[in-house]
């Protein structure tokens, strides 16, 4: 896989090939400021705050830029290449990773019932890709399941009952996120302590 980023990397004319590190107080000649890529996404798996996830993480010294990285490979290949840290919803979006500078932080937000699929599919590969991955469980009450079937439904009782054909359109295409970002800050404080090391 190292090889293959690096091939990517050439591919695209991807310049920057490591994150930045940051210092500690005493050592600051010059102020880094990390940059935070936010994946949005329009249909499926969206987050429903993203003007205050931003908010917090600007608060916390992040320069944020929120984006849907689409079909033009080109153009997501610069984006996320110009990250530090690079965040998102599970999806397709994150396999953007692949053009992340060595040591920057991948962020992968999980919605509920996911997680052998987040693990799978983006957990696990990370790690022959020269990043470091952290991920965040969302809890239930952070999905929009929450506005649509009861507390005592299946869907929250015992989602591996379900069938792809039933799972896919409840989990995957018709739930979205609203971040609790106070829980979610100690994920992007975790992710600049990772970018001091």
């Amino acid at each position: 896989m190292k090889d293959f980023k690096h091939f990517l990397r050439s591919a695209y004319s991807l310049n920057k090939t490591a994150a930045i590190k940051l210092q500690t107080e005493d050592d600051k000649t010059t102020t880094l400021v990390p940059r935070l890529l936010i994946i949005s996404r329009e249909k499926t798996r969206t987050f429903t705050n993203t003007e205050e996830i931003v908010t917090m993480a600007r608060e916390l010294g992040y320069q944020v830029t929120v984006t849907e990285l689409d079909s033009n490979v080109s153009r997501s290949a610069r984006l996320a290449n110009r990250a530090d840290v690079m965040m998102g919803i599970h999806g397709a979006g994150l396999t953007n990773m692949v053009f992340l500078p060595e040591d920057a932080v991948v962020i992968q937000v999980v919605p509920f019932a996911v997680d052998w699929f987040a693990t799978n599919y983006f957990g696990e590969p990370s790690k022959g890709m020269e990043v470091r991955y952290l991920e965040y469980k969302i809890e239930r009450e952070e999905s929009s399941l929450v506005k649509q079937y009861p507390p005592d439904d299946v869907v929250f009782t015992d989602p591996s009952s379900f069938r792809w054909e039933e799972f896919s359109p409840i989990y995957m295409l018709n739930q979205n996120v609203t971040l609790n970002v106070t829980r979610f800050r100690p994920v992007l404080l975790e992710a600049l302590e990772l970018l001091h090391q």
